[in-house]
């Protein structure tokens, strides 16, 4: 509790005057955009500028049809309290059922997870973004999977997210790397989004330009391409001719190949020797995997991110000193803005630190399943805490 309470201090020290403005930031984008389409007019305007409706019309359908089932004028209240218990919910869920550590209690998880680099969970929480309600349904859809490869859940729950943000479909390599025979059914939940997507354009099409219209200013115009590779390059390439470029989309399409390819092939080893099973590391790496390739990395994928790097940091290095880990990796992240000027660029140390321990348990993990390495001989078990 101590030490939730000085991440408590320390965070509103030093946000103090960014804390307002954080404070549910998507939720009134929401709110306008199902408003405005209720009453009639256009939901993907610039009235709320530089903030701007980044959802496809099915998501205005979606949430005019939940808002009459709540009283009047509440649909804002009950949408919060579920986008804050989702994100609370999102690291027992990890800890619990994918990760399972010994030393990853409840309590340590939750301050893991929001006393993160640069309080990325924090920012994640505050801004209420619908992201996290998917992720906490996708995760908690998935242990059926993980336990017995039944992974019908995950696949409705993914579809659902998808169709939305469509950047969910990186979860996908969940049932392919953590689960057994799962190629036609995801291939299939993959080719269903895309399905549903262009139905979207053909049913409404002028709800669909005007989403496309928004995606072009939120995100292009306003250099919000997030923090991963691609975000990195199309940033500084903004900056010196006004576009995103060429550059960032060869560079994010060339990771993404290179991280797929290094993980099936990781997948193959563990299978032949036996470590796959039940391995939280190997869950851990899948995570971190998921968040890299997505091609606009925001907050509230980077919290997710940094909670699985931990787990990373914590295997690769075989460190039993947990909290002096915690706080060397988060002592970095308060320099950031004096070190990074442009604001949009920000997240890049967290998507440094998660690709370094990413690498760091990679390596590990190849080295110990080499041919050398059998069942009867695992791996060496992660240290819990003393």
């Amino acid at each position: 509790m101590l030490l939730f309470a000085a991440a408590a201090v320390v965070f509103s020290l030093w946000h103090r005057g960014d804390i307002a403005g954080w404070w549910s930031e998507d939720l009134p984008v929401y709110a306008h955009a199902v408003e405005t389409w209720l009453a009639g007019r256009d939901p993907y305007n610039a009235s709320l500028a530089p903030l701007f409706f980044l959802y496809p019309p099915i998501f205005l359908y979606f949430a005019g049809f939940l808002s009459h089932l709540v009283p009047a004028g509440s649909g804002a209240l009950v949408y919060a309290g579920a986008a804050i218990a989702g994100t609370c919910a999102i690291p027992l869920v990890l800890a619990l059922y994918f990760f399972r550590m010994a030393w990853l209690g409840p309590l340590f998880a939750l301050l893991l997870f929001f006393a993160s680099p640069r309080f990325t969970g924090v920012l994640a929480l505050c801004s209420m973004n619908i992201a996290s309600i998917f992720y906490c349904v996708a995760f908690v859809a998935a242990v059926p999977g993980l336990r017995r490869n039944r992974w019908s859940w995950f696949f409705l729950a993914l579809f659902l997210a998808a169709v939305i943000k469509i950047t969910f479909l990186a979860l996908l390599l969940l049932p392919l790397l953590a689960g057994r025979r799962q190629w036609l059914r995801s291939i299939g939940c993959g080719v269903a989004v895309v399905a549903a997507n262009l139905g979207e354009r053909a049913l409404w099409p002028e709800l669909y330009a005007g989403y496309e219209w928004s995606l072009r200013q939120g995100i292009l115009l306003s250099q919000q391409f997030g923090y991963g590779l691609f975000g990195i390059v199309a940033t500084y390439h903004h900056a010196q001719r006004s576009s995103a470029g060429a550059a960032a989309y060869i560079a994010g399409i060339t990771f993404a190949a290179l991280l797929l390819t290094s993980m099936f092939l990781l997948r193959r080893r563990l299978d032949r020797c036996g470590t796959l099973t039940g391995n939280g590391v190997w869950l851990a790496l899948v995570l971190a995997a998921i968040i890299l390739v997505n091609p606009r990395e925001m907050q509230y994928d980077m919290d997710i991110a940094l909670f699985a790097g931990f787990v990373l940091w914590v295997y690769g290095l075989r460190t039993r000193r947990l909290l002096t880990l915690m706080i060397l990796l988060f002592l970095p992240s308060l320099a950031v803005p004096f070190v990074v000027l442009n604001p949009h660029l920000h997240g890049m140390y967290e998507t440094l630190l998660v690709l370094a321990a990413f690498s760091l348990a990679f390596w590990r993990m190849w080295r110990e399943s080499g041919p050398e390495q059998s069942a009867a001989n695992p791996p060496e078990p992660l240290p819990a805490v003393a």
